[in-house]
């Protein structure tokens, strides 16, 4: 059978839990030319989103571009994705193929099969050797600039994971890219999930990006469309969920998008007729034990005192981090807890809470650390 919960991107016509007023929000916005900064932790489902409102706009007649810049290595590559991400949608229409081409003058694009053999894959190619890094970007954005304007449809483009061009520690890049930008006269989605380098670039006022787009915070879902959402799929396959379960998947992974699908997901494949309260401590398990290998690279990158100290957070969420109770328990430093904490919030590992006290973002992440 057929299991209703999807791992992954949810394809747009796919059943979706909420968002209707984001997604009506958002694709307002975008019809105003609007430039929007979407942030959340990761695996909020901004992608999912971002696909649906991009969806909703071709069919008013627009044309969506998505570049997905992480793990961008070079000023280089962020401007091939840019030109990738114009000539993978155009290619599909031949009069505006041949418009990207004749505007295009820094890239060109190489079309090759499929391992498949039934379709063609796209890349780019630099048109000519002279330029690079910065001027090649410029180009880039130009070339992108000719292109909107000989366009006669609207356009919507998306840059995904945007704050990874701060990585790239050029600081011409931010002001490179606003100044084609606020010439183009379409809406930009900047989207991010590592949020205090995203949304400083939009916030300071030493930035070039500053106050040039509306903040969008993404938020853990509605607990009630949830567990409606949740028992309406297990219906929706002749299976029954009952409130009480519904209400424990949801509680368990504390609303988050990403792991309300997953637990979903092994809670569906380990139901018969009737899903049952054990079933979803045996599939949270199961997505814990999952999780695990992602977890662990996740601590790669810091050292064993910050890893400590996110342990101690984890264990400790209520006290806070410079208390006498707290430094006396866990053994550490004050010196090193003020080195540590504005590199973990940087990682988006950590943040505040209400009561103004550090916690870890990642709730299963949380629960992984107290068990190590």
């Amino acid at each position: 059978m057929n299991n209703p919960f999807i791992l992954g991107v949810i394809p747009p016509g796919a059943p979706f839990c909420d968002r209707v007023k984001e997604v009506e929000e958002l694709t307002s916005y975008a019809e105003s030319k609007a430039n929007v900064v979407l942030y959340s932790p990761r695996r909020y489902g901004k992608t999912s989103l971002i696909k649906r409102v991009q969806s909703l706009l071709e069919g008013k007649g627009f044309i969506t571009i998505y570049i997905d810049l992480f793990g961008v290595a070079s000023i280089d590559d962020v401007a091939k994705r840019t030109a990738k991400g114009i000539y993978t949608v155009t290619q599909q229409n031949e009069p505006l193929s041949k418009k990207a081409i004749r505007a295009f003058r820094a890239f060109r694009p190489v079309l090759k099969p499929t391992e498949s053999g039934n379709g063609l894959s796209i890349s780019v190619e630099i048109a000519s050797g002279q330029l690079s890094g910065i001027d090649l970007l410029d180009a880039t954005m130009d070339d992108l600039g000719q292109y909107i304007r000989k366009s006669e449809a609207r356009l919507h483009i998306v840059f995904d994971e945007f704050q990874e061009i701060t990585e790239l520690n050029n600081q011409q890049i931010e002001g490179t890219m606003r100044s084609h930008i606020q010439e183009h006269g379409i809406s930009y989605f900047f989207v991010g999930s590592r949020r205090r380098l995203l949304i400083d670039m939009f916030s300071q006022s030493n930035r070039p990006f500053f106050q040039s787009s509306i903040l969008y915070r993404l938020d853990r879902l509605p607990r009630e469309d949830l567990v409606n959402f949740i028992m309406d799929c297990f219906r929706s396959r002749g299976k029954n969920c009952s409130l009480e379960v519904a209400e424990s998947i949801s509680s368990t992974v504390h609303q988050h998008p990403y792991y309300s699908q997953k637990l979903s997901f092994y809670e569906f494949e380990m139901t018969g007729k009737k899903a049952s309260i054990d079933d979803v401590a045996k599939a949270y398990e199961r997505v814990i034990e999952e999780e695990r290998f992602f977890f662990e690279a996740t601590l790669q990158g810091i050292t064993l005192k910050q890893i400590s100290l996110l342990a101690a957070i984890a264990n400790s969420p209520n006290l806070p981090v410079f208390s006498s109770a707290f430094l006396s328990q866990y053994r550490l430093a004050q010196g090193m807890i003020q080195k540590a904490l504005p590199k973990l919030s940087r990682l988006d590992l950590i943040e505040k809470n209400e009561e103004n006290t550090w916690r870890i973002v990642d709730p299963l992440f949380e629960d992984w650390l107290k068990r190590t």
